[in-house]
């Protein structure tokens, strides 16, 4: 999955982000509820008259099917993390068949429970759609994505623009605007708070399953009428996908992410602000543990109060699918908070991969990419869902506190996991 024999490596997650290929060795078991988080009890003192329809608190046998590429979000108010779409596609013989949801999920954090939403109109199945909270609204937003009805041929990229009303699970398109950002897959969209805008940058605009057509533009969506408006800087950064955004400080920082070489890689080892009061970009010059960062794909980024926090992802080099997490300063310093599973015996070629690839960190998630990633300001925390990791596809929910950088299970599963952490004996392989 991420290397073969010979002089050239193979990015297997690289792969599959285009063409639907490998991320994984074997199909996995059933999941399982896992412990309840004793501190997501604690939430706003209105809380519990906004989720008293839902009455008592029981884990549930149900649960969204593993995924990835979704969109998510935390009710800042009740502390339910939404998601919507994604790739449930299954893996056989380490092979993705992408398949494209239109479900809509609740979880409740407090006791691990799943219950499926069924609004009159929503979004219909997509994946890797840009994403964000509007708190002060309550709402998620999700623009573009991509889908397909059919195993092969081209895919359908959105331009659409979606609000959901986090306190009445009910979905809104916005009007057309013509004048606004192309139909686009695999952007970021980043709210601003003190702005009252979010920012929409890069993505793809291809929909040939074996290309890439990255862009580097920026709009600014005014959250109070859902207008765009174009972001127009003196220079800009490299056209890219799979990256991840934040706000910090007055700007939108960009890390990382893929270019049209994004199938192998390499991939992008860099940092962009947009200043925005200026609206000018400039380059973020990493310093201190810069090396740590990697170049990586399809990871997690989100703000503290005077830093970021990087979140696994896929890197271009021999480990691959990565668990660590990282600290980014609004001066560009890079700090290895943890360092998550470390290679330990390199792959022996397409799909086979020794029991001992890496040595495994068990107090972090497996190694994964193109997971949800919600922010959870309100209990200083960030919720995890899902993702692709190199034995299939995920479904289960951490929460990484934003204070400790320690990891808790929301909701177990053994799902994409692999052999090791599921706690079978005699492993065959990384997977099996």
């Amino acid at each position: 999955m991420n290397s073969l024999p010979g002089p050239k490596r193979l990015n297997s997650v690289g792969l599959l982000l285009g063409l639907a290929a490998l991320v994984g060795c074997t199909s996995s078991p059933a999941s399982t509820p896992g412990p309840v988080d004793a501190g997501a009890a604690d939430a706003p003192a209105d809380a519990a008259a906004i989720v008293a329809d839902a009455g008592r608190c029981d884990p549930s046998s149900d649960q969204a099917q593993p995924r990835g590429d979704a969109a998510g979000a935390v009710d800042p108010v009740t502390g339910m993390f939404y998601l919507f779409g994604g790739d449930v596609g299954p893996v056989v013989s380490c092979m993705a068949r992408p398949a494209f949801s239109d479900e809509t999920w609740r979880f409740d954090p407090r006791c691990g429970r799943w219950d499926r939403l069924s609004p009159d109109g929503h979004p219909g199945a997509r994946a890797r759609t840009a994403y964000a909270l509007d708190a002060r609204r309550r709402r998620m937003i999700i623009f573009g994505g991509r889908s397909r009805a059919s195993s092969t041929g081209a895919y359908t990229v959105y331009q659409e623009l979606w609000t959901l009303d986090l306190a009445t699970g009910a979905w809104t398109m916005a009007p057309a605007q013509a004048d606004g950002p192309v139909a686009r897959a695999n952007a970021t969209l980043t709210v601003d708070d003190a702005t009252d805008a979010a920012v929409l940058f890069g993505g793809n605009t291809s929909t040939d399953g074996a290309r890439f057509t990255p862009r580097n533009d920026a709009w600014r969506l005014d959250l109070a009428t859902l207008r765009w408006s174009r972001v127009v800087s003196d220079r800009s950064p490299p056209a890219r996908q799979f990256h991840a955004a934040a706000a910090l400080a007055g700007a939108v920082v960009v890390v990382g992410g893929g270019d049209s070489n994004a199938f192998l890689g390499p991939f992008l080892r860099d940092a962009w602000r947009l200043d925005l009061a200026t609206d000018q970009w400039s380059p973020l010059a990493l310093a201190d543990d810069a090396d740590a960062l990697q170049a990586r794909i399809s990871h997690g980024l989100v703000a503290r109060a005077d830093d970021l926090v990087v979140v696994g992802g896929h890197d271009d080099g021999a480990l691959g699918n990565r668990n660590d997490v990282l600290t980014l300063s609004a001066a560009g310093a890079v700090a290895l908070a943890s360092e998550g599973d470390v290679l330990q015996t390199p792959g022996r070629g397409f799909c086979d991969f020794p029991a001992d690839f890496a040595r495994l960190d068990a107090s972090s998630p497996e190694r994964r990419s193109a997971f949800v990633l919600a922010p959870d300001p309100s209990r200083q925390r960030v919720i995890v869902y899902g993702g692709k990791t190199d034995c299939g596809t995920a479904s289960d929910v951490w929460a990484l506190d934003l204070r400790t950088l320690t990891w808790t299970v929301l909701r177990a599963s053994n799902d994409g996991l692999s052999c090791g952490r599921t706690g079978r004996e005699m492993c065959r392989g990384l997977c099996t």
